[in-house]
């Protein structure tokens, strides 16, 4: 079984950001913008096509405690500040046992706060942030 990452590395030169614990990635799906107009008397529909709809990135993944309290808190710290809703590029690779190989790679922007899990009386932190794609 391959290892993955998932790397976000700022277009602007800042700190880059190494997401820990990756459980899953949402695949970028394109869709439309249709307008549907449902039928009164039959059944069928009018469909008015309106173009391409945006597609987004999700990140689920843990933060985990690796020496007490303070250490997971630091890792929270950490990601607020270095995950930031500037423009970035957030590549996953794998591991082939001899190199990191890109799967893919989008130029995104982070479009909500970060949500982390509910207790922090915990070991692990779970985390979830959503990126808008802004090129392939």
């Amino acid at each position: 079984m391959a290892d993955y990452t998932v790397i976000l590395n700022f277009n602007d030169g800042t700190k880059n950001y190494d997401f820990p614990l990756v459980q899953s990635i949402s695949d970028p799906i394109e869709g439309i913008k249709a307008t549907v107009i449902e039928g009164t008397r039959g059944n069928g529909s009018i469909v008015i096509p309106g173009g391409k709809k945006s597609a987004e990135i999700e990140i689920k993944g843990i933060l985990a405690d690796n020496d007490g309290y303070a250490d997971l808190m630091d890792k929270v710290n950490t990601m607020k500040s270095d995950v930031t809703t500037n423009v970035a590029t957030l590549t996953l690779k794998h591991w082939t046992g001899a190199i990191w190989e890109n799967d893919w790679q989008y130029n995104v922007r982070r479009i909500d706060e970060i949500l982390f899990g509910e207790s922090l009386r915990t070991y692990e932190i779970p985390y979830t942030v959503r990126f808008l794609i802004l090129s392939y």
